[in-house]
């Protein structure tokens, strides 16, 4: 909803009753929160009854949670003393991790669900920098009045996308807020560092994810080597054909057997098995027999 920082002084409490009333906006107020509006007013939901419903059944332990978790613990001194509130949540609007920087704002937060365990989408609380980022797919920023929902007017947010770092696909929201009085063009650098910190920790993650499957299956076959590719000495073709397979097994997440006919009219036999790490699964690997000469 943002790139650049924009003070939000367009969308005054007039043009916001102007909106509701069905009646031209003007050019005061951004486009993309007129959208956001327009959104809004699609779910039904009414700007003086948004609620924040408690969910049930969230994982506090999940991967995201677990990487933003250094990054917020992190962030104390950085907000200490001030009426600063950053929240992570995930990509289907539930918040997980709160951090803020005095009680006065800690009371604000609580007093319109801004917590762990609550849900924060669009339909949910209007438009907002949690739920508006899932909408959009990018940084939003939101200021006062431009809230569709009267109890968030008093505050500014900024929010951030956290993407995975092998697929892009949106994890999460980094979000940082504070009374419009303190709002300014640093909240957007600190949800932006913020967000790329927590996809740094993902990217770690990942990466002992792979390293933990390919050792794990090592050593489940007895192999005290990482082995040569057995693909090396096929044809461009044949390696893409076998991939796709292959592929295609790990897609199924369970012991599985295929054939593919190579170019040369002989068969290979991939074998796909899921390994397990210390304590649930790691992954599936998968092995490749190819005929002899």
């Amino acid at each position: 909803m943002a790139d650049i920082w924009d003070d939000g002084r367009g969308a005054t409490e007039e043009i916001v009753e102007r909106f509701l009333d069905g009646e031209p906006t003007g050019n005061d107020v951004r486009a993309q929160i007129v959208h956001s509006w327009r959104r809004c007013q699609a779910t039904g939901l009414s700007p003086d009854i948004a609620h924040a419903p408690l969910l049930e059944g969230l994982d506090f332990e999940c991967g995201l949670v677990r990487a933003a978790r250094p990054v917020f613990e992190g962030l104390g001194t950085t907000i200490a003393n001030t009426p600063v509130c950053m929240l992570l949540g995930d990509a289907n609007g539930a918040m997980f991790l709160r951090n803020v920087g005095e009680p006065a704002m800690r009371r604000a937060m609580d007093a319109v669900g801004a917590a762990p365990g609550f849900g924060f989408t669009e339909a949910e609380m209007g438009n907002n920098a949690h739920g508006s980022v899932l909408a959009e797919r990018r940084t939003c920023q939101i200021t006062g009045n431009e809230h569709y929902a009267e109890v968030l007017r008093r505050f500014t947010a900024v929010g951030t996308p956290v993407r995975d770092p092998l697929s892009g696909r949106l994890n999460g929201v980094v979000c940082v807020v504070c009374p419009n009085e303190w709002a300014n063009a640093k909240m957007m650098t600190l949800a932006r560092r913020s967000a790329a910190a927590v996809e740094e920790q993902l990217i770690g993650m990942v990466t002992e994810r792979e390293r933990a499957l390919l050792e794990t299956f090592l050593r489940s076959q007895g192999a005290r080597h990482t082995p040569s590719s057995p693909l090396r000495g096929l044809c461009r073709r044949d390696q893409l054909t076998l991939e796709d397979s292959a592929v295609s097994l790990i897609a199924e997440g369970r012991t599985a057997m295929r054939e593919v006919a190579l170019s040369d009219g002989h068969i290979a036999t991939l074998l796909a098995q899921p390994v397990t790490g210390s304590a649930e699964p790691t992954g599936i690997a998968v092995r490749v027999w190819l005929p002899g000469p």
